[in-house]
Order: C-alpha cells, then structure tokens, then sequence
C-alpha cells in the first residue's frame, strides 16, 4: 500500500511538518487497536521535554487521511474499474475515521460538553453526573484513559471512625425496616385490604394567627423557629440560602442562587428568557363580612380613592380584577404607611346570592409583605371589633402559596405548564389564558388583569412540552393577539373563585405521591403522558398580572396564586420547561428581586422605604450586619471614620460609617450621646487612633438594653431608658408629599419625615448603600465672594473654631459648572470655536476647564502675561491652600447641607451610568422644590453624593418615586 499523504492545512498551504524526534508514535492497545491515551514511557528520555510540538504531533495523527493513488487501478493502459472502485472507497472510508478522531481527539472530554450551569467539581470521576447523552462517550473515555471510579455502594471505608460510622448505618436500617414492619403488621393485621386514613384537614383559626404547618418528622428539628418554603429542598442545593439561625421574617429564603447570574438577570428582563422566584413566603389574609363593612375597614386602612368605589371600581368589587395600594394608619393624628404594593382582590359572589340579600357576605384576600403582616393583622383586628355583625380575618399564610414570573418568555412558559384541567364552560378564563400566546409582555394587558381556573398536576404531563404557535402568518397571530387584549375586559358571568374554598384547597393538597405515578407510569408505553384519573385532584390557581412601575417599556410580572402544597410540582415542571428562545427558566433570589426593582427605579419594601417600621427594621439589621464585617477586617484594611478627609481641613465621617444615620440627620441622639459623642462626634484628641476607642463606631438606632447606661451619681433610682431614635421618623408616600408641598400656601411637613427618591448620577461616579446626599450649598452674595480661582478659592480666611478651613463662596458655582461641562462638552476637532464657559472676574489665570484646545491655551497665556496684574487679594492665602480642593474638584458641601443616605445604589445596566435609591428629609427635599419651582430648571433637584468613607462628592439629580 503507498504511504500515507497529509491533507492540506489551513489557506491551502500545507501543514507544517511535525519534529520527528518530539513525535512519539502511535501505540496500539492489544484490545481496543485504539491509541492509548496514558502517557507511556519514553524510550528515548527525552520524549516529554516539549509538551507543544508532543501536542502538535498528536493532533497532525490525528487529522491526517490516508489516501491510495490511481495508478493501482491502471493495467496496461486500462482502467480496472474494480480496483479504482475500492481505492475511492478507501479513501472515503479513511475520511470518515479522521473526521470521526479529529471530532474526539481529546480536544474535549464529555465533561466539558456540559453547560456552565451544570457543571460539577466532583464530575470527573462519576459519568452520572452528566446528562444521559453523554454517557456512552463518558465511559470509554474514562476507559481509555484509566480514570480511578469510585461507586460509593461498593466503597470500603478505609479508616476507623468510617468502619464505625459504616456499621453503625447498617445496624440503624435493620432497625428501621423492622420497626416498619410492626407497624404495617399492627396497621393491617391479619386483612390486607385494610382502609388507611388521611390526616384531618388542617384547622385555620379566626382573629388570631395560625401554628406553623406540622412537617415531617425527619425536618422537625430544623424549622422549630422557621418554615421552609415548599421548594426548600430544590432551593438548598442551588442557592445561598439565609443562615439557619437567622432566618428572615421567619422563613428560610433562598437569596441568590451560586452560579453568576448579574448580568443575566438584566438579559432576561430585557432581552430575552423567564425568571421565576417561590414567592410563597408573601403574607396572605383572608377577611370575611359584609360587603358594606368591609368597605369601611379597607376606607380606614388607607384605601380611600375615589376610582375604587364608584362607577370606575365595579369589575374590582365584582371580583374581575385586582388593585394595588399602600396600607395605612393613624397614629396620633398622623397618617402612617404600613406597607406599599398591597394587593386586594374579591371572590365574585353567586347570582341568586345577589338578588336575594341586598348586602352579602363578601370575602377579599389581602396579600402584603411578611415584614409587615404582623402590622396589618392586628389593625385589621382591631377595626373589625368596631362592627357588628362583626367580621372575621384568617391567616393563610401557609395555605396559599405563589409563584411570579417574569421576563419576555414568561406567559410562553406558563403556557405549557399550566395545563386547564377540563374544557368546562364554568371556566372562561382557561380558554382566554390559552389565547394569550405570543404575549411577551404582561403589562401590556389591562390594568389590574386576573384569571382563575384549575390545571392539571403538572407531574402528569411531565416533561412539559413546548408549545407550539399557531400555523398562521405572523401579521394575522399580531392581530388575533391585539383583538384578544382589546376584548380581555369584556364582562361576563363570573362564578366563585375555588382558591378561595377551603374545602377545595385541602382537597387539591392530596395529590398522589411520585412513587404512584411512577407506577402508573411504568405501565404505559414510553413517552406517552399519563390521562388524569379519579384520584388526580385539580388545583385551583389565580394569575395576576401586574405593572412594575408607571414609566413605558418595563416588563411586568406574572404571579400564580395556589395552594401550598401544590407548589413544589408546578415548580418542578416550570424550571424544566423548554423556551422557544432556547434555555430553561432561570431561578432567582432576594438579590435578584432588589436588582430589578433598582434597575426600573422603583424602591423595593422594607429595604428602601425606612419610616416604617418594617424599613426601620431592616435598616437595624443591615447596620448590624455591616458593624460585623468591618469589626471582622484588620484595622489595616477597614475604613477608620475619623480620618476621613473631607477637604479644607474636615476630618471625619458624618455621622456612623456603615449606617444610614438618620439620627444625625434630624438630631435624634439623646442627652446621653450628645455628651459621650456616640456616633457623632469623630474621636477625640486624646485618642491615639489605633481603633481601641470604638464609642464613635456603636450602632446607632439599636435599644438601650444593649449599651452599657452610664450611672449619673447626682440621680436617685434607675435611669430613665429612652425610645429607640428611629421610631421617631416617619415616611410619607409620594402622594401625600406631594400635596403638602404644592399646595399654597404650604402646609407643614412633619419634621422627622422621610420621602423616596431616584438618584442619577450625570457625569462620573457611583454610588454605593449607605452614601451621604448633599444639597447645593446656597450661594454667596458678590460682595463677599473674593475668591479668585473657581477650582483653588485661596483667599477665604480661616474662621472655624476646630481649626478647619472656611468653604468657598462660590462653591455653588464650582459645582453648577460641572453640570455644564457634562451638558456641553468641548470639541477639538469642529471647525467652529466653541463657547468658552465663563470665568470669574479680577483673574488671569488660564483655566483648564474652559478651554481644551492647545491654540486656546497659548491665547489665554499670552493674555495673563501681556494684560494688567490682578487686584491683590484682601487676604494672605493659607499654607494649606491645596487643601481647598481635591485635584481641581469642587468640595463636598458641609455638613449642614446633608439632606439624605443612599439605601441602594450600584451601576445600573439599563441606563448606563450610576444611580441610587435614596431616603430624603422631606422638610429639605420641600424647600429644594420652593427653591426652584420650575422643574425644567438646570438647578432644579441637583444634590451631591458622596460614598461613606470617600472624600469626593459627584454631581447628580434626585427625583421622588
């Protein structure tokens, strides 16, 4: 046979030919003829010595094709066609064996085939942790390559403690299967076809919260101060979950899950997929009455517009639709927020109910957040005693739990999990969800949309399906979907909710244990769905969708209101459900939820709206918790506070580092503080700074009952204990905020009352939680601003008493410049000479900010030279006159300005550029709108905001939400 001849390399040039002595040759195993892939021992020594061109031998093997030539087949002249036959046939033959060892050349295991997210650290060994396709593949080439297996059934323990620990395992399961035969003996006895009974439907009490849900025994002990959400055990494994001896509003919640997942966050609420979240630990209250008196209490909780109860609120009332408002109650004559994003939604009554009582009996459902549902119980409860008859509330807490999806995929995805038990006429709403296909935006459906109706198990379909579109052109699908949003209103007959029944709820929770449908499974051929039989209950579900948000082109969020047993099954089949744009559903955390409510500008409850008393609460927390990480950091690399320079001789952090200190803001601290300087004051001068004097880092806002109470020898009897100082401020809704301070004349504003803003940031920089928000300090008249140099003012004498220096007067100015600059920045290149920006008079100086181009700066140089002298200053310049500035930046403004703390903030891939989530004082945040009444006006809203720790302030707009 001729030799072999090498295929062409890349661009048609010829491959490079391999070094000989680097090239070891192939050896054939005796069993396989397949080239061992181990690395043998080289017979020269030196074989190894350069692992490139070993490599590069390896892969010109592997790709080379052996090949025949033609004149085999020439005898004589003539062409033996059998022979020319096989000679093709081998070199297609040989073709496909180098394609087939150039696919499998080791370039790539079978592990590494696998996506990102479903990778393991402990896959090498274990061809069962990847998916079945691959594990053919897996297993010859841990074969060929003689990877060390580990089957854990057959595993020997290999020390002492394991053999103990072995042998202890198997005496405990002896144990077990006898006990469970007694049991089943003592249970059936001598008759197998004994009945066994179903535990008794849970009691739900009235005006009084429930018990925790009985768990199995064997999780028990894990959840005695928690509960488990129903899809804890898929959630643990994937996610962080919060520490168990702190749980969250007494649950275990998953908060972000362990793969990176920031950025595809935002791409699925942009661009493209769904993100699911088990929303079950939301609060839910069911209140029953008359319709009338439920009237009045949800009047006197705060629900008192006009839209909700006259002609505009009939489909609401009438149970078509849902609403969102904030909760609230008076408190010594002022009105005080509970908790925003509150949904309320009726049960539709009977029609012969209707039209025999003129006031019936209603029921609504109050779904609010767990941090405040303690808050709205026992206001509900307290004005439920004022009536008669007198209504009742029940805690369905652990009875309803729910589901939200979001993203453009979203109803996609509901679509094919959410199967409609039956095609009963009783339910309309299964067939107008079914004709939502194509929808890639909830919000796009009419304010307030909801739907109920029952669905199949999802188990029994499982794996979910995709769902096919519609075998229509794309034009006519837009169309059918344009009709079916302008239709979605359209009245009809509406029957009683089933989620609102108890009676359906317990029996929908008896679903049939996985083992049975596996049985039944296993009974039909393979990859047939199993048919719903008598002992498959229907769930009972409602879909909400919601608005994220006033402003266009949000996405919304779809939420599944069921059972809560009934969660952990649809969610199985929601997390495994194929998309049409390729991918699962991705699941998200607590971080995720605040990320996307950052990016769409709105504030997410309790964390940014402290005032409250579940924000008040959150922000104790996070003060805690930022206490014990920077006390965990060596004081060579933790922030000190009272060295933090501020400029012109400031030194020291504005109130507690890592704390929103609204204490400093409105002067809360107590008489107690004020004289030892608990997070006020920075350290004193007699403190060596080494971090042993920590009284100006204690946490401010926390009870008394912590710190140490200093005894006055001058009093007789214990000492008086103070309030915690954050009780003291209260948070006023945009509405309200926005009445007081339009009004004319205005009304008073509460002095320790808080507003929510946004932050943008219109140049550099971003912000961070916890960061101070300065307003623009007020200008200086003419007369007394002497200062000559916008950037390096240095002729304000000091006149502080600590020694600082005094700001300059044309601050104000420094930083509205800024501004400008940004707006309209210079062009080098235009062919027209851009507008310089105005200088301050009595200077020469050629500034750098005005003026970028070189022809510009020689100019103004020959004109300081050339021109009169300055008018000397009225004032010696300080030694410390660097100090006036940092590096030609405007100062931040003093103290005197600070009107706010940032609670979230972070770079946001939406817009670009940094923005925050900041609580204001609305006295200030009033007095800036007076200010400038005029709300397209440049200096309208412009505050200054500086990162804790930081010297340097930027430049930015607030805007309440």
């Amino acid at each position: 046979m001729p030799p072999k001849q090498a295929s062409m390399g890349k661009g048609g040039m010829p491959p490079r030919a391999p070094n000989s002595s680097a090239a070891p040759s192939r050896t054939l195993s005796a069993n396989s003829g397949r080239p061992d892939k181990r690395k043998q021992e080289s017979q020269g020594g030196n074989s190894n010595s350069d692992p490139r061109a070993s490599k590069r031998a390896k892969m010109y093997e592997t790709r080379s094709i052996a090949v025949q030539h033609p004149h085999a087949a020439l005898r004589d002249g003539e062409l033996d066609v059998q022979s020319f036959v096989n000679s093709m046939a081998f070199e297609i033959n040989a073709l496909d064996e180098s394609m087939r060892r150039t696919r499998t050349s080791g370039t790539s295991r079978a592990f590494q085939r696998v996506p990102f997210t479903m990778r393991r650290r402990t896959a090498a060994h274990n061809y069962k942790r990847i998916p079945k396709r691959l594990h053919s593949r897996a297993k010859r080439e841990m074969a060929d390559d003689n990877t060390p297996t580990v089957n854990s059934r057959t595993r020997k323990p290999k020390t002492s403690r394991a053999r103990l620990r072995a042998e202890t395992a198997r005496k405990l399961g002896v144990l077990a299967r006898r006990k469970r035969l007694l049991k089943m003996r003592k249970v059936l006895g001598s008759n197998t076809d004994a009945i066994t009974t179903r535990a008794a439907r849970p009691k739900i009490r009235r005006n009084e919260p429930n018990d925790l849900p009985v768990t199995a025994p064997r999780y028990r002990k894990r959840q005695l101060n928690k509960t488990w959400l129903p899809t804890h055990m898929w959630h643990a494994k994937r996610a962080r979950m919060t520490p168990p001896s702190e749980p969250l509003w007494g649950f275990s919640i998953p908060l972000t899950p362990t793969q990176k997942n920031y950025r595809p966050t935002h791409r699925v609420q942009w661009e493209k997929g769904a993100m699911a979240w088990d929303m079950s630990y939301m609060s839910t209250i069911g209140l029953f009455g008359k319709e009338n008196i439920i009237r009045r209490i949800l009047e006197d909780v705060g629900l008192t517009q006009e839209s909700l109860w006259n002609d505009k609120g009939i489909r609401w009332r009438a149970g078509a639709m849902h609403r969102t408002g904030n909760l609230t109650r008076k408190v010594n004559n002022e009105v005080q927020l509970i908790s925003p994003y509150t949904t309320i939604m009726w049960n539709p009554i009977q029609t012969l109910e209707t039209a025999e009582s003129g006031a019936p009996s209603r029921q609504i459902l109050i779904r609010v957040h767990p941090s405040a549902f303690l808050e709205t119980f026992n206001e509900l409860l307290r004005l439920t005693r004022a009536y008669k008859p007198r209504p009742y509330l029940q805690d369905l807490r652990h009875e309803i739990g729910s589901i939200d999806v979001t993203g453009p995929d979203a109803t996609e995805a509901l679509l094919g999990v959410l199967k409609p038990h039956k095609a009963d006429p009783k339910e309309p709403h299964a067939a107008k969800f079914a004709s939502l296909l194509g929808l890639r935006d909830p919000a796009s459906l009419p304010l307030g949309a909801l739907l109920s109706f029952s669905i199949l198990d999802p188990r029994l379909k499982y794996p979910p399906q995709k769902v096919q579109p519609p075998a229509a052109p794309g034009q006519k699908v837009q169309l059918q979907l344009l009709e079916t949003i302008s239709s979605f209103q359209k009245d009809e007959i509406l029957e009683p909710y089933p989620l609102f029944d108890r009676d359906v709820r317990f029996k929908s929770s008896k679903l049939p244990s996985q083992k049975s449908l596996n049985r039944r499974r296993g009974t039909t051929g393979p990859g047939t769905t199993l048919q719903p039989s008598d002992i498959d209950p229907a769930i009972p579900i409602i879909l909400l969708a919601s608005r994220n948000g006033n402003e266009a082109h949000i996405p919304g969020t779809w939420t599944i209101l069921l059972p809560w047993k009934c969660v952990q099954p649809v969610w199985y089949s929601l997390m495994h459900y194929p998309l049409s744009t390729g991918g699962n559903p991705t699941f998200g955390g607590l971080d995720e939820i605040r990320q996307l409510s950052f990016e769409r500008g709105q504030p997410w409850f309790p964390g940014d709206l402290p005032g409250t008393d579940a924000g008040n609460a959150w922000e104790t927390r996070e003060r805690q918790s930022r206490r014990k990480i920077w006390g965990l950091k060596p004081k060579g690399k933790r922030v000190k506070w009272e060295t933090v320079d501020l400029g012109a001789g400031r030194k020291g952090e504005v109130g507690v580092g890592w704390s929103c200190d609204f204490e400093t803001l409105f002067k809360l601290h107590n008489a107690a503080e004020a004289e030892t300087g608990v997070g006020t004051e920075p350290t004193p001068a007699g403190d060596d700074g080494d971090g042993s004097h920590d009284k100006d880092h204690e946490i401010s806002g926390t009870s008394e009952a912590e710190k140490p109470v200093q005894e006055n020898p001058t009093e007789k009897g214990p000492p008086e204990v103070p309030p915690e100082p954050l009780t003291n401020i209260t948070y006023l809704p945009k509405a309200i905020f926005t009445i007081l301070s339009s009004s004319k004349p205005p009304l008073p504003i509460p002095p320790n009352s808080t507003i929510t803003v946004r932050i943008r940031m219109l140049g550099r920089g971003t912000v961070s939680a916890c960061a101070r928000i300065y307003r623009l300090p007020q200008r200086v008249p003419a007369a007394s601003a002497n200062a000559p140099q916008a950037e390096v003012p240095a002729t304000e004498p000091p006149s502080t008493d600590d020694g600082s220096l005094k700001l300059p007067g044309n601050l104000f100015d420094q930083w509205l410049a800024q501004q400008r600059t940004r707006q309209q920045p210079a062009k080098p290149n235009a062919k027209s000479k851009p507008k310089s920006q105005p200088r301050p008079q009595n200077t020469n100086v050629p500034s750098d900010t005005a003026d970028t181009t070189p022809q510009a700066r020689l100019q103004a140089l020959a004109q300081s030279l050339t021109g009169p002298p300055p008018r000397p200053s009225l004032y010696p310049a300080p030694a410390n006159a660097a100090a006036m500035n940092i590096n030609n930046h405007p100062l931040c403004p003093d103290a005197r300005d600070l009107v706010g703390f940032a609670t979230t903030g972070a770079y946001n891939l939406r817009s670009g550029r940094g923005e925050a989530i900041a609580t204001l004082s609305a006295p200030a945040a009033a007095a800036e709108l007076r200010r400038y009444p005029n709300p397209r006006d440049a200096r309208a809203r412009l505050c200054v905001v500086r990162d804790a720790g930081q010297g340097v302030g930027w430049l930015a707009r607030w805007d309440i939400v």
